[in-house]
């Protein structure tokens, strides 16, 4: 996208995410939540429904295989990299592979040129061993995990799993979405704008002030407060946080590290809940490991 046609989009971008939040307004149960605060990556998530199309002159990124490895539930190709600059960690259940295809060549354009990168699908869909095999056409590796937690628990599944090797399994950066660009308008713009080496968190959606899950349009999220006293040891204050809609950010290596791995694994032990917890007594009718109250109105 040119600079002049960055700048005649805006605009129409400013009109699209008021018509967003005020659908956002109309429709709260749709709202996918995640706080964001200063030295953690939790945020406010909302799904958008628009996904982008990349422009048809752009060439793919995407490699073909050669070789790949099969662990059972992961496969791996031989041409894996230990080391990476930068990985896209999608979370996929059915969604069209085509479709996903376009999203993650749109992000792989807009990456820093001469800087490593690995994209990774975690698969909570009943895909087949052949299933999984396509969706390696797409990534560098693809892994089959449980349909628990939506994409919150799967952004915190890789945290876990990768996080006591910060130098060969967590990347510089990790860019966490899902198989569609929601916020297109927002995402492309930021991840060609304002990604840098430096950056620490930054998200591809919507920013919101929220004060300990009340946010600036009267929906509230009571568990937010509980999530800042777990990564920030001590109580949410009375005070506007910055949070942001949509689950995709992306998210420094020392970010991640500033926090404890027992807080991401507490949080996430949640979603792995025996059916007599508590967990599943709060929130709306159709509470339920595969689409939770705790990932719908809070992590996303």
């Amino acid at each position: 996208m040119s600079s002049q046609l960055l700048q005649d989009a805006i605009p129409a971008a400013m009109v699209k995410l008021e018509e967003g939040k005020n659908w956002a307004k109309q429709v709260p149960r749709r709202k996918v939540v995640i706080m964001l605060v200063a030295a953690v990556s939790v945020m406010l998530l909302l799904h958008g429904l628009v996904a982008f199309r990349p422009t048809p002159d752009k060439v793919s990124i995407i490699q073909p295989i050669k070789s790949f490895r099969d662990s059972g539930k992961t496969l791996r190709r031989d041409s894996w990299i230990s080391v990476s600059d930068y990985d896209i960690v999608l979370a996929h259940y059915d969604e069209d592979a085509n479709l996903m295809r376009e999203s993650i060549d749109a992000v792989l354009q807009r990456l820093p040129e001469g800087k490593t990168h690995r994209t990774i699908i975690y698969h909570k869909g009943d895909r087949n061993k052949a299933g999984l095999r396509e969706l390696l056409e797409l990534a560098d590796e693809v892994t089959q995990i449980p349909n628990v937690g939506r994409e919150g628990e799967t952004y915190l599944n890789h945290i876990a799993r990768v996080y006591n090797e910060p130098k060969t399994g967590l990347a510089g950066h990790t860019l966490f979405m899902q198989p569609h660009l929601a916020w297109h308008w927002v995402f492309i713009p930021r991840l060609e704008k304002l990604l840098r080496t430096n950056t620490g968190f930054l998200s591809f959606g919507p920013y919101i002030n929220q004060t300990c899950g009340l946010d600036e349009n009267a929906n509230s999220f009571p568990r937010l407060a509980d999530i800042y006293s777990m990564f920030r040891n001590d109580f949410c204050p009375p005070v506007p946080q910055l949070a942001t809609w949509a689950g995709q950010f992306i998210v420094s290596r020392k970010r991640i590290l500033d926090n404890p791995l027992r807080t991401y694994e507490n949080l996430r032990s949640k979603f792995h809940a025996a059916p007599e917890h508590w967990i599943w007594k709060e929130g709306w009718w159709n509470n339920k490991p595969s689409n939770p109250t705790l990932v719908a109105r809070v992590l996303g």
